[in-house]
C-alpha cells in the first residue's frame, strides 16, 4: 500500500486553508519550532561554476506540512505518527528538490523563473485563497450552507455541457531496422503552468508581483493592496469584521509561537504563508511541465504498448463473440441496454438492425398529457375537445436553451418545430456524402482525386476502384463525423433529456427484420405507434446516413426528435473465435470514435483502461533519485534528518 500511494503522496498540493482544530499539536511551540529536523546538502553547477550549501527544514515546516497533507497518512493509509511524520518529511524534501531543480533548470537557460503574467496568477491565488478562508468564516456567521442559494446562484441539477475528450496518448510512427512502418504508443503530458496564456495586469504600470518593493518608499505594493481591500470588507460591515477577527483568531491559535504584537503582522503573517504555498506549488507544476517533458527522463514513455492494446482488443472481441454469436438475445440486452459498447455485433438469420441514435427530448413545461387525460376522463371534457387541447399543448411546446459554458437553463426558449428547423438546416449546411459510383463513372474526378493522393492516373483499372473505394468510405466517415460535431450544440444545449450526454454510448434501437421497432428501456415508457413510425422511417431500409434527422414524435412524456448517428457494427468484419489483429489495424482503432459524439476513439478507451500511473510512479521515482544523485552530495550526508529534533511530536 506504501509503495502504491507513491505518488499520491509526492505531487499533493499543500493546503491554503487555516483550519480551526486541524493543529497536529498544541500551541506551546516557542521554544522549540526554529529546531531543525531535516537538511539538505546541496551540491551541483550552474554554469560551470560549483555550488554548495545547506537547507534546512525547520520543525515549523513539519508541522505546517503535517497540517496541510501528512495527516492524511494515518487517516487514509494507517500509517503510525512515527511513519507520517517521516513520509511527511520525506515530502517536503522531494519538493524542495523539485523546486530547487526548477530554479536551476532556468538559471542554466538564462530564463526568468516567474514571468509577469505569473507573478500576476500567483497573486491573484493567494488573494481568492485568502478571500475564500474569510468567506468561510463569514458564511458561518450569517448561516449560510454551502450551496445555498443565498450565498451563490442558484445551479440547475441536470445542467450539462459537452466536455470535450482530453487524449492521454497518442500513436507515433517509425521505421524499424528492416525499414518497416510501425507504430508506439506516447504519452501525453500537458503543460500545467500559464507561462503562455496567462494575462499580466498593471497597477500604475507595474506588473502584479506579491514581493515587488517600491524603491523609493519601500513599501510591498501588492501586499497593501490585499491589505486595503480585505479593509473593505471590514470597515463598514461588522459581520465581515467579525470573520475577519475569527480568521486572525484561528492563525494566532495555530502559530501562537509567533506572538503577534497587533492584527496587521498577524494578517501579513498567513498572506506570506499563503504566498509561500501558492509559489511553491506553482513551481512544483513546473517540475512536471519541465522534467516530465525532458525526452532524457523518458517523460512520454508509458507501459502500455501498440501490443497491449491489440490484445486487449482481441480477447474482448473474441469474449463478444463467444456471448453473443447465436445468442440473439443475450446480444440485443448488450447492445440496448449495457452502458458499454460490444465489440462483436450478432448477424444471425433475420438479426435485429441495431442503430445509434442522437435523442433530443423537449419536456412538457405546464399542462401534461396525464393531466388532460385525467380531465378527459373525470367527464370535464369531451373527447373532441380533449384531442383539440391536446393538439394545441404540442404545438405550444419549447425547449429553454442551455447555457454553453455552464448548462444551465437560460430565459432563451425556442419552439419544437423551429429548433428541427434549425437542426435540419445545419445539416443542410454541412458538406454531402461522396458517391463511389458517381465518381468512379467521372474520369476527370477519378483523375483528380488520384493526383491528390499520389497516384498516376495509368494505373490498372481495379487499382483505381479500390483506390477511389477507400477514399469515398474515408471520405464519407469524415463527414459523418461533420455531421455530429454540427448536432452536438443541439444535441447538448437544447434537449431535457440528459441520459447519454458526456457518455461512451449512445441511445441504441433497432429494426426487426419484419419490421417492427425495438427499444431500449430506457424508451420503452415512451414507446407508442408515432415513435414506432419515426424510428421505421428514420432507419429507412438500412439505407439512412448519420445526419438524418426524424419528424416530430409526440409522445405522453413529450416531443421527441432524433438523429440518425450510424449502424451499430463491428469494426472489422469476418470475426471469429479466432479473432486476431496486425499491428497496422492500430491505425483504425485509433481513428473509430467510441461514439460518433465524442473524440475519444476506442484506442483512446483502451489506453485509458490499460494505463496506469506505475509507469509515471517508477519514472518520478527514478527521477528524485536522478535529482538526488545531481543537485545533492550524493552520499549519505546528502539528506540528514534529525530524528531526536521530531521524535517528541509521536
Amino acid at each position: 500500500m506504501k509503495k502504491k500511494i507513491f505518488s499520491l503522496i509526492l505531487c499533493l498540493t499543500m493546503c491554503v486553508s487555516v483550519l480551526a482544530g486541524c493543529n497536529l499539536f498544541g500551541t506551546d511551540l516557542e521554544h522549540y519550532y526554529n529546531t531543525t529536523v531535516a537538511t539538505i546538502n546541496y551540491s551541483y553547477s550552474i554554469g560551470g561554476e560549483q555550488t554548495s550549501y545547506a537547507e534546512n527544514i525547520t520543525k515549523r515546516e513539519l508541522i505546517n506540512a503535517y497540517n496541510s497533507y501528512g495527516y492524511n497518512y494515518v487517516q487514509s493509509y494507517n500509517y503510525t505518527m512515527e511513519e507520517a511524520i517521516d513520509m511527511t518529511i520525506d515530502t517536503i524534501v522531494n519538493r524542495k528538490l523539485m523546486i530547487t531543480a526548477v530554479k536551476k533548470y532556468y538559471q542554466d537557460n538564462g530564463l526568468e523563473l516567474l514571468n509577469d503574467a505569473e507573478k500576476t496568477y500567483i497573486w491573484e491565488q493567494i488573494y481568492e485563497s485568502l478571500y475564500d478562508n474569510l468567506r468561510n468564516y463569514y458564511n458561518d456567521i450569517m448561516g449560510i450552507e454551502d450551496g445555498d442559494s443565498s450565498s451563490s446562484d442558484s445551479t440547475d441539477d441536470s445542467a450539462v455541457v459537452y466536455e470535450k475528450y482530453e487524449k492521454n496518448a497518442v500513436l507515433y510512427s517509425y521505421l524499424d531496422q528492416n525499414n518497416n512502418q510501425r507504430y508506439g504508443v506516447k504519452k501525453i503530458t500537458p503543460a500545467s503552468t500559464i507561462r503562455e496564456t496567462g494575462e499580466v495586469k498593471y497597477l500604475n504600470g507595474v506588473a502584479y508581483d506579491y514581493e515587488y518593493q517600491d524603491k523609493e518608499t519601500g513599501k510591498y505594493i501588492f501586499q497593501d493592496l490585499i491589505k486595503d481591500i480585505f479593509k473593505g470588507y471590514t470597515e463598514n460591515d461588522t459581520n465581515w469584521k467579525s470573520a475577519y477577527n475569527q480568521y486572525l483568531n484561528t492563525v494566532r491559535d495555530n502559530y501562537s509561537y509567533e506572538d503577534f504584537e497587533n492584527d496587521d503582522e498577524c494578517f501579513l503573517f498567513e498572506m506570506n504563508r499563503v504566498y509561500e504555498v501558492v509559489r511553491d506549488n506553482y513551481i512544483v507544476d513546473k517540475y512536471e511541465e519541465i522534467y516530465n517533458k525532458t525526452a532524457e527522463n523518458g517523460s512520454t514513455l508509458t507501459n502500455v504498448r501498440t501490443e497491449n492494446v491489440l490484445s486487449y482488443y482481441e480477447n474482448q472481441v473474441r469474449a463478444d463473440y463467444e456471448k453473443y454469436y447465436n445468442n440473439a438475445s443475450a446480444f440485443e440486452t448488450a447492445v440496448l441496454d449495457e452502458s458499454t459498447n460490444v465489440n462483436y455485433v450478432y448477424r444471425g438469420s433475420n438479426a435485429t438492425n441495431y442503430f445509434n441514435v442522437g435523442v433530443i427530448k423537449i419536456d412538457f413545461k405546464g399542462k401534461t398529457v396525464e393531466e388532460l387525460k385525467a380531465e378527459r376522463d373525470a367527464g370535464k371534457m369531451t373527447e373532441a375537445e380533449y384531442q383539440k387541447q391536446l393538439d394545441n399543448l404540442y404545438k405550444s411546446m419549447y425547449v429553454n436553451v442551455k447555457d454553453s459554458e455552464t448548462g444551465e437553463t437560460t430565459s432563451t426558449s425556442v419552439g419544437t418545430q423551429t429548433l428541427l428547423d434549425m437542426i435540419n438546416k445545419k445539416m443542410d449546411s454541412t458538406p454531402n456524402y461522396l458517391d463511389y459510383n458517381e465518381i468512379i463513372a467521372d474520369t476527370e474526378q477519378t483523375n483528380k482525386i488520384l493526383e491528390d493522393l499520389g497516384y498516376s492516373t495509368t494505373i490498372q483499372d481495379n487499382e483505381k476502384q479500390n483506390i477511389i473505394r477507400q477514399y469515398v468510405e474515408n471520405r464519407n466517415k469524415e463527414i459523418a463525423y461533420q455531421k455530429a460535431d454540427a448536432f452536438i450544440e443541439y444535441y447538448y444545449y437544447y434537449n431535457d433529456d440528459t441520459t447519454y450526454l458526456n457518455k461512451d454510448k449512445t441511445a441504441v434501437f433497432g429494426v426487426t427484420s419484419s419490421g417492427e421497432a425495438v427499444y431500449s428501456t430506457t424508451y420503452a415508457d415512451s414507446k407508442n405507434d408515432a415513435f414506432d413510425e419515426a424510428l421505421i422511417e428514420l432507419y429507412n431500409n438500412g439505407n439512412a446516413q448519420v445526419g438524418d434527422t426524424s419528424s416530430l414524435i409526440r409522445t405522453d412524456d413529450g416531443i421527441y426528435i432524433l438523429f440518425y448517428a450510424g449502424e451499430v457494427e463491428s469494426v472489422f468484419s469476418g470475426i471469429t473465435e479466432n479473432f486476431t489483429l496486425t499491428l497496422n489495424d492500430i491505425i483504425k482503432l485509433a481513428s473509430t470514435r467510441v461514439n460518433i459524439f465524442s473524440e475519444k476513439t476506442i484506442f483512446d478507451q483502451i489506453y485509458d483502461t490499460l494505463y496506469v500511473d506505475n509507469n509515471f510512479d517508477n519514472f518520478e521515482e527514478e527521477n528524485l533519485k536522478y535529482l538526488k544523485q545531481t543537485l545533492t552530495t550524493a552520499d549519505s550526508n546528502a539528506i540528514i534528518k534529525n530524528y531526536d529534533e521530531y521524535k517528541d511530536l509521536f
